[in-house]
């Protein structure tokens, strides 16, 4: 596999979660980490690309994630890609397949798309499926797996009812779930390529987008509320014979999944 695109999103970290009065999350101030799911994405690259090939990481957000791509690189990307402008803020799924996709044309060709099946702050798990029509490529979800099969890929994707192995030739989008593969640590030749690796900046004048095409004029969904719910604990009486709480736990297990 010669040249793998990983796409990864820098998501708020929970304790310090805010949104603005537009519904919207404020990532400017807030503390990010790279969303879980797209690390396991970026780990399934660099195993494939370990021998002969290359690893290109693409994010959209604000300039300050310029410093936790040089890591990114340090950890085994050859080249790290920033998507930032103002323009961009308070895309929906849509706006931000387009931004990523409008990139990676300009950045490519590739020979397989990868990222995280969705992101932990939004849940939505749309991107992968809009960027893989926006670019015209077959889209594997969900997978937990995946190595080389020839000039393809055989990947090795979780179902409700069991696993399903796939053979994709030819380039392809393979979105991971989460903790399929954990992140490597940065080694010290990684640590040297990320000193001499400058972050390519990208904008949407660079991508060729207006602001029709961005941010929420560029969306077609918007957040209309928000409220924050927090699930209360049901603490049920002390169970000291084993068959009775046996019993008990059945019933609870049958509330919470039919």
């Amino acid at each position: 596999m010669k040249h793998i695109l990983v796409c990864v999103k820098a998501v708020p970290v929970s304790s310090s979660v805010e949104v603005d009065g537009q519904h919207r999350l404020k990532r400017d101030g807030a503390s990010l980490q790279w969303n879980i799911a797209d690390e396991s994405a970026l780990e399934a690259a660099f195993r494939l690309a370990d021998r002969d090939g290359s690893v290109t990481v693409l994010t959209m957000g604000p300039p300050k994630l310029e410093g936790p791509l040089l890591e990114l690189l340090a950890r085994g990307a050859n080249r790290a890609v920033l998507v930032t402008d103002r323009l961009m803020a308070g895309a929906d799924t849509r706006a931000t397949a387009r931004a990523l996709a409008s990139a990676a044309e300009k950045l490519g060709p590739f020979d397989a798309v990868f990222c995280g099946c969705k992101a932990i702050d939004g849940e939505t798990g749309q991107v992968p499926g809009e960027l893989a029509a926006a670019l015209g490529l077959p889209c594997i979800s969900n997978a937990e797996k995946v190595e080389m099969a020839g000039d393809g890929l055989l990947v090795t994707r979780r179902l409700e009812d069991g696993v399903q192995n796939l053979t994709v030739s030819g380039s392809a989008m393979v979105s991971f779930s989460s903790y399929s593969y954990p992140l490597r640590l940065a080694g010290i030749p990684g640590m040297r390529r990320a000193r001499k690796t400058p972050v390519e900046i990208l904008t949407a004048a660079d991508l060729g987008l207006t602001p029709e095409d961005c941010g929420l004029k560029g969306s077609l969904t918007k957040v209309v509320a928000m409220e924050s719910r927090f699930p209360g604990l049901r603490r049920g009486p002390k169970e000291t014979d084993l068959d009775a709480g046996v019993q008990n736990l059945r019933v609870l297990l049958r509330e919470v999944r039919p």
